[in-house]
């Protein structure tokens, strides 16, 4: 794992990352990555209280900014500070690490589905994306010892601002059903959520399998048949 190359083109990278140098390099000798990885699970359950509270009363969508906010800050600098103090465990932080994205990324989905934000199937279709995404990242991590981490520069963090953004429109205005699209039988209008989700997903989508492509490309290119024995 110490020769993985990161693949982190991330759009917000430009500002987050020196931003979580500044504060890995004044963090309290007492907090270890381990503790801010168990803080952004943390922030993960606040979220998905939030969004299924949120079912009842817009303003439980407060809760759920809080928990994304946390989550970023515990997932994302954890293998910041890691790297700052020369305490790596390429293994074992990996593991962890991977292991918690899944499982915070699906309570967010879901409960995002049980909101009245989006439907149930747009938020499982915006999951599916990044499950397609989380697990052709292992893939290339062990085909081509890349770990891709964005794609076309959008990533966790990239997620986590449109979800924060979202709430936050939502707790201004309001759920707001788009028009002009048709009705669900069954299951209402689209909402805006629905929308962004939707399209997305699609563009998630499609450049994974472009990347997958290329990728296909240089491996045959690096990895050619054997000569045929007579």
């Amino acid at each position: 794992m110490n020769t993985m190359q990161r693949v982190n083109n991330s759009f917000l990278g430009p500002w987050e990352r020196p931003a979580l140098a500044w504060i890995a390099a004044r963090m309290p000798a007492a907090v270890v990555p381990d503790q801010l990885t168990a803080f952004g699970a943390f922030g993960a359950f606040l979220t998905a209280t939030g969004y299924v509270l949120s079912h009842w009363s817009l303003t439980w969508l407060w809760l759920a900014c809080v928990g994304l906010s946390i989550n970023w800050f515990g997932d994302s600098l954890d293998g910041t500070l890691a790297r700052v103090r020369r305490i790596e465990r390429p293994r074992y932080g990996f593991f962890i690490d991977h292991t918690s994205d899944l499982f915070c990324q699906v309570l967010t989905f879901v409960t995002l589905g049980v909101s009245p934000l989006a439907h149930f199937g747009a938020a499982c279709l915006g999951l599916i994306t990044f499950l397609l995404a989380f697990v052709y990242s292992l893939i290339t991590a062990h085909a081509r010892a890349t770990m891709r981490i964005t794609y076309f520069y959008f990533g966790p963090t990239e997620i986590r601002a449109l979800l924060l953004l979202g709430n936050v429109l939502t707790l201004a205005g309001g759920v707001v059903v788009l028009p002009w699209l048709p009705v669900l039988p069954g299951a209402g209008g689209i909402t805006v959520h629905d929308f962004f989700i939707v399209l997305l997903s699609l563009a998630g989508l499609t450049t994974i399998v472009n990347v997958a492509i290329d990728d296909g490309r240089v491996l045959a290119a690096e990895d050619p048949p054997p000569t045929a024995r007579p």
